[in-house]
């Protein structure tokens, strides 16, 4: 089958960045013909809180790309409908996740369909998780030209519903487990050793950008608990700040809790990501909003058992019981008792993780290219 489909690959970086990347790769393994059109520029700076939004690690995965659409940019709508045009795909893919890129993905949708092209949107999520008022019209405005949508948990299948009753077909495909970063070839010891961690603790791992939805505070006070039970345990926070870190800060100081959290304030490049999976002994998603977490998928690619609050359950998560313990979200006493559940949880061998992995991408490619819902 011959695809297109418009969206950040490498360099560009975060996780729809890594998925789209994948996603690629894995359709032409499979023995498809694809063409990548992905951004010239993404975002202005006003609409982005990060530091920067590309990362040029050695060793990251890579496609071949075009790199010509810069969604607040029309001019360069036309340059990538020609080019999806002249490759003349039968479907074209399109991650959707930011509603100010709307105008743009309607444009090519509603050009590609003039021309007997059919245009499927990969959801990620429907609407942001800090809606602001025209976030509602946008997605609307775009996703009502999709031919059909692809989805990763009944939940978000639900807000697409919400926004947009009369969708068509909607199929659905959990993201799958990601282990596309490469190695390191430190031991744990080593690694802790680097990061003033003790080697005879527990060490919870946070990793991603903070956000109010992330639950970043509940997962504090969840420590705060560990801690009064008598467990020593060691929290390492990765991932930059984009609300206000002050406040975490003074939280983890009024609890007491300053020898135990250790902060990265900043974004990890990706040849750095393994020795942080890598040093802890578990992995937290304490979410209190939201339908999905690409870091937790990251987290089983690594081996990690780990606890995942239960607004963001997936088939993958429901089908690895013993590897993902679900708490009740905004709960700091049930998270707690998590934790220290799931320290006692074996860790995998690669062989396992391997076929974990393979196992979680055959949904989703099968469902990219139409074979199944």
């Amino acid at each position: 089958m011959k695809i297109g489909m418009v969206g950040p690959v490498t360099p560009y970086r975060g996780g729809i960045a890594h998925f789209t990347t994948l996603l690629a790769k894995k359709l032409i393994e499979a023995g498809h013909e694809l063409q990548v059109i992905s951004f010239k520029k993404q975002y202005p700076a006003w609409l982005y809180p990060g530091e920067s939004d590309r990362d040029y690690s050695p060793g990251r995965e890579r496609v071949d790309a075009e790199y010509l659409l810069t969604p607040l940019n029309p001019l360069s709508w036309h340059r990538a409908v020609k080019a999806l045009a002249d490759f003349q795909p039968q479907q074209v893919i399109i991650p959707w996740w930011v509603t100010i890129w709307g105008p743009a993905f309607r444009f090519l949708i509603t050009r590609l369909k003039r021309r007997g092209i059919p245009a499927a949107m990969l959801i990620h999520n429907t609407l942001p998780h800090e809606k602001r008022a025209f976030d509602r019209w946008l997605a609307r405005r775009a996703l009502e030209k999709a031919d059909r949508y692809i989805i990763m948990t009944e939940k978000e299948k639900g807000r697409l519903l919400g926004l947009l009753p009369e969708a068509g077909k909607i199929d659905i495909a959990p993201l799958p487990i990601d282990h596309s970063f490469k190695p390191t070839r430190l031991s744990r010891e080593a690694l802790r050793q680097q990061m003033d961690l003790p080697d005879n603790q527990v060490v919870i791992l946070y990793f991603g950008i903070v956000r109010p939805y992330k639950g970043l505070g509940v997962l504090i006070d969840a420590l705060k608990v560990i801690a009064d039970q008598g467990n020593a345990a060691q929290l390492l926070i990765v991932g930059e700040f984009w609300e206000d870190k002050a406040k975490y800060l003074s939280q983890i100081q009024s609890l007491g809790l300053t020898d135990c959290v250790h902060v990265y304030d900043r974004y990890i490049p990706d040849d750095e990501v393994a020795g942080f999976f890598k040093a802890a002994d578990l992995f937290v998603a304490p979410y209190i909003d939201g339908t999905q977490s690409a870091a937790l998928k990251t987290a089983l690619g690594f081996g990690l058992p780990v606890v995942v609050t239960d607004v963001i359950t997936d088939v993958i998560i429901d089908s690895l019981p013993e590897r993902c313990r679900v708490v009740r979200a905004g709960d700091a006493a049930d998270l707690a008792d998590g934790i220290m559940a799931q320290i006692k949880v074996s860790p995998q061998t690669q062989e396992q993780i391997q076929r974990m992995i393979a196992q979680s991408w055959t949904p989703m490619v099968s469902v990219v290219i139409g074979e199944r819902s």
